[in-house]
């Protein structure tokens, strides 16, 4: 279903943005990878480009072209996931030698790293995968990516709460916010897991 959502609100989205002369292609050079809409109203897209798109109405859009504003600081991205909530945006891709990074800001302007960090039966570790979809979910205030070796990446306000789940799957492609319902791709195929 999330998935359906998505696929439809790009097709909206280049729509909206055809019918009033906008052709997104002249102003994002990369390819469209996802897209959310903000509780709050804003919309938001990301490219494989390194570019973060933001809309207020869906019609005017702005690119922020991440790799070029912060040559130097940080690694070249290609995004592949986007969700907003709880006053943030987060992004979430991969840099040039295919690792793993996830950033966030509240207005779209400035951007920090978020760390991966993570504590799992007193073992400490980093968070690197690829990454197929971030989702906020209000009621516990986090964002959730999920991605390859059926991960399931918790990450509240606190950067230090991080908190993963890996399920027995090749990848965990996306979390909803009534409780949480994924697709899980294994050698037996798709199957839907369900938990509160």
């Amino acid at each position: 279903m999330a998935v359906r959502l998505r696929i439809l609100f790009a097709f909206l989205l280049v729509g909206a943005l055809a019918a009033h002369g906008q052709d997104l292609r002249t102003t994002a050079k990369g390819g469209l990878q996802a897209v959310c809409a903000d509780p709050d109203g804003a919309q938001w897209a990301v490219t494989d480009a390194g570019e973060i798109l933001r809309s207020a109405d869906g019609v005017a859009w702005t690119v922020f072209d991440f790799n070029a504003q912060y040559a130097g600081y940080y690694p070249t991205m290609r995004w592949r996931a986007v969700a907003a909530g709880g006053g943030s945006v987060m992004v979430a891709g991969l840099d040039a030698d295919g690792h793993l990074a996830v950033f966030t800001s509240s207005r779209g302007t400035v951007w920090s790293a978020r760390s991966l960090e993570y504590t799992l039966e007193g073992e400490r570790g980093e968070l690197d995968v690829t990454p197929c979809s971030l989702s906020y979910d209000p009621l516990r205030d986090s964002f959730f990516l999920c991605g390859s070796g059926g991960t399931l990446f918790e990450m509240p306000g606190c950067s230090h709460c991080n908190r993963l789940t890996r399920y027995p799957s090749d990848t965990l492609y996306v979390r909803i916010q009534a409780g949480f319902q994924a697709l899980l791709l294994g050698s037996g195929g798709f199957r839907k897991v369900e938990t509160l």
